[in-house]
């Protein structure tokens, strides 16, 4: 016969419930886990192939997923100014997110990869030479592989994307729009720009579309894409640090707000003289400088607005 000790049993009656409070503790831990990966927010970065003939290149994309994300959620890509703060600007679209349910994607143009203004916001259109470059070298295509590696990442049933820049990322996104007017593009707002290449062919690019690689059925294209030129009416310093001030540049207006009420001037007229309606639209914000963080919420309610349809 076995014999048993009292102090066995209570250490045998010890372990089991020192057990079964493990598995309970465990157990809740992970639910937690899998809530906090359903209902938090979460910011975070990917990479990507860059592209643009140099595929081993990669390029950072910081995200934020809000909470109350969803697979038929809107899809919105930043586009940072000349000083390439991606973070900052993912930072700046977080209220906007949780406001429309859109998952926020900006991706870092490196100043390693996009040296200086021609290879970022001109789209490395033109080589040093002023050479017209084949189009597998334009920054432009990056976008939609943005959008596409993304849709793998957080598998969303969007097709489309909405497209943001603010000042030098205003000029790549209303340059996109003119020669690269992709069908992944839903609607974008240029907010801020310094200075346009304008639908006109008096002048040379990359001013004016006088001698660029555009013709008249891509620019009806263009016209026809929903778009809005965003301007903040205090962004009008004519000695601003970083506007341009060349001849040509200064021939478009004094300042930004100038220069982009005539660049959708320009828009108009040539909607006009072809005989189609124009989808852009022209908005300005009262108060606000040349100033991405205090652009971004309004331009969000913008361009969503201007999807359904309800932006007269």
């Amino acid at each position: 016969m076995l014999l048993v000790s009292k102090t066995t049993i209570t250490f045998l009656a010890l372990y089991r419930l020192l057990s079964l409070g493990a598995l309970i503790v465990l157990v809740t831990s992970l639910s937690l886990c899998f809530a906090k990966s359903v209902w938090s927010s979460e910011k975070g970065v990917f990479q990507l192939n860059d592209g643009r003939g140099h595929l081993s290149a990669k390029m950072r994309v910081y995200y934020f997923r809000p909470k109350n994300f969803t697979p038929n959620s809107p899809i919105l890509i930043v586009l940072h100014g000349n000083n390439r703060t991606a973070r900052n600007y993912r930072n700046y679209f977080v209220e906007p997110a949780l406001q429309h349910s859109v998952l926020v994607l900006v991706p870092k143009f490196s100043r390693v990869n996009y040296p200086g203004s021609r290879h970022f916001n001109l789209g490395y259109l033109q080589d040093r030479g002023g050479n017209f470059t084949p189009k597998s070298l334009w920054a432009f295509p990056v976008i939609d592989r943005v959008f596409k590696k993304a849709k793998r990442f957080f598998r969303f049933k969007s097709g489309q994307y909405f497209l943001f820049g603010h000042s030098a990322g205003a000029q790549f996104v209303h340059r996109l729009l003119i020669f690269y007017p992709s069908p992944l593009l839903k609607a974008a707002v240029a907010a801020n720009a310094g200075w346009y290449t304008f639908l006109s062919r008096s002048a040379f690019f990359p001013y004016g579309l006088k001698n660029a690689p555009v013709d008249d059925a891509n620019l009806k294209q263009t016209l026809k894409k929903k778009f809005i030129v965003f301007l903040g009416r205090g962004d009008n310093d004519p000695e601003h640090h970083s506007l341009r001030n060349t001849p040509e540049a200064k021939r478009q207006g004094p300042h930004r707000l100038a220069r982009g009420r005539e660049f959708f001037n320009q828009a108009e007229k040539m909607a006009k003289n072809f005989g189609i309606p124009l989808h852009w639209k022209h908005e300005e914000l009262a108060d606000v400088g040349h100033s991405a963080k205090y652009m971004a919420g309004p331009a969000a309610k913008l361009m969503f607005r201007l999807s359904l349809g309800d932006l007269r």
